[in-house]
């Protein structure tokens, strides 16, 4: 009887997490594959609940300091069959990007997942050119469309469509009196995202300002309306930190999902989705995560094809018309689902994927 392969993944922060550690965990139950995952035990401070959803899932990564995640890794990934990765060896720009180095100078093998919607190297474009993986197996969330112009031929040729995979794992969050007693003012709440951190000239001041002046407009008219500003993962920078507090200081139907500070603070982007009735976004991944919870959702038309079939906000009246649809049952949400897929038979097809891939290569 031949040895069940060994696949190793490496659990950095909550993005790591969030997008492998639902892959892993099936490959686990699955059994067929031997499965270890190193995760980073900052993390595991940071975000108390993930123990009891390892206990939950019935996988449990190896709590790893910052010497083993960034240092000492070259024998844990050496005595693997294969690394279960979000970020290609070839184009790893994290401050890990030294095991994606190993990685390539050993042979081993990586296997790459996507993790966004909309990610530079799967449907944005990363390089000049057409992109070159060096996963010996992609796995993607959709057929290739137009954006199989951004790859090279050979590692389009190597990819899989397994469907979205990113599984809420962590249990249902707690929040002080400020929060419950925010959430009983207002019985009807908006999710609104930003993501003004991205550079490469996706947004400008413009954009911005823009975004203020409309969620300001809103407010203003809409004062029974409690409205929660989120931006990219929670954190806070220079270009709209001074904007939010325009924004607190004048209306009180505003609560901002700040993972540092504030009431919300280390909420995740479901617990913002559980205190909400619908969500505006910018094309991303929050929009399935929405979706998949059950609410409606709308984007900022930014001219991305992703998700052109939902209501695009550009303005006032495209966002009171969303508003004003909310308890309408619109299909578009049954058919983005059938579209991506059911969230547990697509975990059976990325392990399936996974585990063909790796015993063709031991046995």
């Amino acid at each position: 009887m031949s040895k069940k392969p060994a696949l190793l993944a490496y659990l950095n922060g909550m993005p790591d997490v969030e997008s492998t550690y639902p892959v892993l965990a099936r490959l686990h139950q699955r059994g067929k594959v031997n499965v270890r995952a190193f995760v980073y035990s900052k993390l595991l401070r940071k975000e108390k609940r993930l123990l009891q959803s390892f206990e939950s899932e019935g996988f449990q990564p190896e709590p790893a300091p910052k010497w083993r995640m960034k240092l000492f890794y070259k024998s844990d990934i050496d005595a693997a069959d294969a690394v279960l990765t979000i970020a290609d060896p070839y184009w790893d720009t994290t401050t890990r990007k030294q095991r994606g180095t190993h990685i390539r100078r050993t042979g081993q093998q990586s296997i790459f997942l996507q993790h966004g919607a909309y990610q530079l190297g799967v449907n944005g474009r990363l390089t000049e050119g057409q992109q070159k993986y060096y996963s010996q197996k992609l796995l993607l969330w959709e057929p290739f469309g137009k954006n199989i112009e951004l790859f090279e031929p050979a590692s389009a040729a190597r990819a899989e469509v397994v469907g979205f995979t990113k599984k809420n794992i962590l249990p249902e969050n707690s929040w002080g009196k400020e929060v419950d007693e925010w959430v009983a003012r207002y019985p009807k709440r908006l999710l609104v995202c930003q993501s003004f951190r991205w550079g490469k000239g996706r947004y400008s001041g413009d954009h911005i300002s823009h975004f203020y002046n409309l969620l300001d407009a809103i407010l203003t008219k809409h004062p029974d309306l409690g409205i929660i500003v989120r931006s990219h993962r929670g954190k806070v920078r220079r270009n709209h930190r001074s904007h939010d507090k325009a924004l607190a200081d004048k209306h009180p139907n505003v609560m901002f999902s700040h993972y540092y500070t504030g009431p919300l603070a280390k909420a995740s982007i479901h617990d913002a989705i559980d205190l909400c009735d619908a969500m505006v976004s910018p094309t991303s991944t929050t929009v399935l995560d929405c979706i998949y919870s059950g609410k409606p959702a709308a984007v900022f038309a930014e001219d991305v094809e992703i998700f052109s079939e939902l209501q695009q906000i550009s303005d006032e009246e495209t966002l009171e018309n969303f508003i004003a649809s909310l308890g309408t049952n619109d299909p578009v949400y049954d058919a983005i689902r059938a579209r991506f897929g059911d969230l547990d038979n697509n975990l059976d097809r990325a392990a399936i994927a996974i585990e063909e891939h790796l015993l063709a290569r031991v046995t």
